[in-house]
């Protein structure tokens, strides 16, 4: 099940505008890399696929919002790639901001206090190495390049939270061996 909200939307508790039956919803993603959504339906939601409109698809972390780009029609089916929302992060401007000696969160917190217009995403991490960054004309999601350039970790995108931590998942101490306990 696929829910679709309005470009405008931020949370979705909801099931949202429509429900589309998709005949085809593969989600990409990659440690601090691409995040996407390849979607294909049927026609007859032609008129609900348009750019920009937000898909919300559960996924194990939970439901996790996908911005709609470039839809492509047939006449049998509708496709598109649709960008997690932490890309949205590309919107926002940071003109010129200095952040001196702070940890991690403290780093990410004043990026994103420093954008024009103000960002929607809430910032945090658990990293404690200090640093410092001077931007300067660069969007958020490239400042936020720098940070995990400089202070390490893995990025964390959860609809508008943005975590970077030094690690992800956890070690269950579990050990497949071939021919031992995989089920085929």
């Amino acid at each position: 099940m696929v829910k679709l909200f309005s470009s405008t939307d931020k949370t979705f508790e909801t099931n949202g505008d429509r429900i589309i039956k998709a005949t085809k919803a593969k989600v990409h993603k990659e440690d601090n890399g691409s995040f996407y959504l390849e979607f294909e339906s049927g026609i007859n939601y032609a008129d609900d696929i348009v750019e920009n409109a937000l898909l919300v698809v559960n996924l194990p972390q939970g439901e996790q919002a996908f911005r709609i780009s470039n839809v492509s029609k047939t006449k049998s089916k509708i496709t598109s790639k649709a960008w997690h929302v932490f890309y949205d992060s590309q919107n926002y401007l940071i003109k010129d901001s200095y952040v001196v000696d702070k940890d991690c969160a403290g780093a990410m917190e004043h990026l994103n206090n420093a954008t024009e217009p103000v960002s929607p995403f809430s910032m945090s991490s658990d990293i404690t190495s200090v640093g410092s960054y001077r931007c300067v004309r660069k969007s958020l999601f490239e400042a936020l390049e720098v940070v995990r350039e400089r202070w390490g970790g893995h990025l964390v995108r959860d609809n508008f939270s943005i975590s970077l931590n030094s690690t992800i998942g956890t070690d269950t101490q579990a050990v497949i061996r071939y021919r031992k306990n995989l089920k085929i």
